[in-house]
């Protein structure tokens, strides 16, 4: 039913909308599509005349620069199409034919209505709410799909591009060390690092915090022939246990 309408957005603003027989109750989301608020509720006097509220509807998507429009779906509590679902479905294609750019989506509307009426004590806000909660709702499970999907992503991410020291040499050139392990003593940072760039066997290296530059740390690396190198062993030797990696040392 609403193949004829295509998405455009880069921000998306959306506009959530409560059909009822004799009103229409609005709400819009905030710029960053995070927050619903009530904007009014249209009565129509004749239920069957819909071009006032669809005027009044483009001079709202127009103000807010609506690209999405969330219509409440009017199920039963099984789940099931309601009496005014045939009604809702007919105000959609309408909506779909004067509002071609924008983006038709539904949402779940049970329990809104219900939910309003027990907050409010003036019936005649139920719709404006009702459309508030409708697109309330549908922004928090979009947000929440979105924030998960993101943390999902970052997890991959940092699984497949672990955390890096990037050297950089005296001709530019820069190396990078995919950092394993921190420890601090005494107030320095020390870092256990792996060279992988020979893809047959990964070289371990120490490093150390020498000095900073702004907010970038500089370091260098610990020889292994340094006094220094021998307590870093002992400073290390729980995460080499973990790694599973055995210390090839020069007697």
């Amino acid at each position: 039913m609403t193949e004829g309408i295509s998405a455009t957005p880069t921000d998306p603003r959306y506009l959530g909308l409560d059909f009822g027989d004799a009103t229409i109750g609005i709400a819009v989301s905030c710029p960053r599509a995070i927050v619903a608020t009530g904007v009014e509720t249209l009565r129509r006097s004749d239920p069957a005349a819909m071009k006032p509220a669809i005027a009044r509807l483009r001079e709202l998507i127009n103000h807010y620069g609506i690209t999405h429009i969330v219509l409440g779906n009017p199920l039963h509590m099984d789940g099931n199409p309601s009496a005014r679902s045939e009604k809702t479905f007919a105000f959609a294609e309408r909506l779909a034919r004067n509002f071609k750019r924008l983006t038709l989506e539904f949402w779940d509307e049970r329990l809104s209505t219900h939910a309003v009426k027990r907050t409010l004590q003036h019936a005649q806000r139920v719709d404006e709410m009702a459309a508030t909660f409708i697109l309330q709702g549908f922004l928090d499970a979009k947000n929440n799909t979105a924030q998960a999907v993101t943390k999902e992503n970052q997890m991959e991410n940092q699984a497949q591009h672990p955390e890096q020291l990037i050297m950089t040499d005296d001709d530019g050139t820069e190396y990078a060390f995919d950092i394993l392990a921190t420890r601090e003593m005494n107030g320095i940072l020390y870092l256990l690092a792996a060279d992988t760039s020979d893809e047959d066997e990964a070289e371990i290296i120490h490093f150390k915090n020498v000095a900073s530059e702004g907010e970038d740390l500089i370091f260098e690396p610990v020889e292994e022939d340094s006094d220094e190198f021998d307590w870093m062993i002992e400073l290390f030797a729980a995460d080499y246990e973990a790694l599973g990696v055995e210390l090839e040392l020069e007697e």
